[in-house]
């Protein structure tokens, strides 16, 4: 690809304000004032400063957990990573249906069904990633369902008491991955990296699909979240994340005893994990790949999506915690 071909890749399904600082971090003699800008709001005084208010919400509200949470924020602080199936995290027989008929809901749109047909989404750079919310300029209306469970108090606990603070929804959406063919170029979640959001990060991911070894399945490197054992390894820049040498890192993982787990299951199936640590997605060769994202921050998170609620769920029955979610 030519150099004017990879800079339109960079830019395209960016908003406004990931254009500005796209220009402040990697435009010179703008990335000499953008770089420190984020290495200061990074800091530890700084960023203190910007969660007060989620430290003050974190203290003043209980924080449910039940013994598979307790479980859960464990395996958050030693490995980075937690799997188990939406049944067991939030006892509710019913909610993986719903959100799976939902999910499908927001896919059977037009424009996201003639994006799959023509296996390509033109206004992103992960070209077979199809969004159903997308980052929109208004705020989308969520399901029921994903209010249920991406606000359910058990996750919302894991995440603020793993973190040490209130968390914010960052994001969420459905992503339908189309099965790629050989020879088909590459996106940038393919490749090892650390997240960009903020400096630590929490992703929930529900398997609407089987996901299999053909399947581009998630692939982390236990312990290389933030203050794990191998969380020096390649860490991450402000603003940008970090995408390390990828055959250095490769020879890291294979040679040494850097342990890397590949996320299969089946649908209902859950990944909770830290992606300030090493991860990759994969490319599916055979099937479409359908999974739920939610992305859960400090109040420093960047690119925070804001989200309407349903008719249905009135804003006064929102918890204390899920209205602060919703930065409400």
């Amino acid at each position: 690809m030519t150099r004017p071909g990879q800079w339109r890749t960079f830019w395209r399904g960016k908003t406004c304000l990931q254009l500005v600082r796209g220009v402040m971090v990697h435009v010179w003699p703008f990335s000499i004032v953008g770089r420190l800008f984020y290495r200061l709001r990074w800091s530890k005084p700084c960023y203190q400063i910007i969660n007060r208010q989620a430290r003050r919400v974190f203290d003043s509200i209980p924080q449910p957990l039940h013994p598979r949470s307790v479980e859960a924020v464990q395996a958050l602080n030693t490995d980075g990573i937690y799997r188990s199936s939406v049944d067991a995290l939030v006892h509710d027989a019913d909610l993986f249906h719903e959100l799976s008929h939902d999910a499908q809901m927001l896919l059977a749109g037009q424009d996201i069904q003639r994006k799959i047909r023509q296996r390509y989404n033109p206004h992103d750079a992960k070209w077979y990633v199809v969004r159903a919310i997308g980052h929109r300029a208004n705020r989308p209306s969520l399901p029921s369902s994903f209010v249920r469970f991406f606000l359910h108090p058990q996750v919302l606990s894991i995440a603020s008491t793993y973190l040490g603070l209130q968390v914010r929804l960052n994001y969420t959406d459905v992503w339908h991955n189309i099965p790629v063919r050989e020879g088909e170029p590459p996106i940038s979640a393919e490749f090892w990296h650390r997240d960009h959001e903020d400096k630590r990060v929490i992703k929930l991911f529900v398997f609407l699909t089987d996901v299999d070894e053909t399947m581009g399945p998630f692939t982390y490197v236990r312990r290389s979240q933030v203050g794990g054992e191998f969380g020096h390894v390649y860490p991450a820049i402000p603003p940008i994340g970090r995408y390390p040498e990828q055959d250095a890192l490769s020879q890291l993982i294979t040679g040494t005893p850097l342990p890397s787990v590949s996320c299969v299951g089946p649908a209902g199936s859950i990944i909770l994990c830290d992606t300030s640590g090493l991860h990759r997605g994969g490319r599916s060769v055979t099937k479409p790949r359908i999974v739920l994202v939610g992305v859960y921050t400090s109040n420093a998170g960047m690119d925070a999506a804001r989200y309407a609620l349903p008719r249905s769920l009135p804003h006064e029955h929102l918890s204390p915690a899920a209205k602060f979610a919703l930065y409400s």
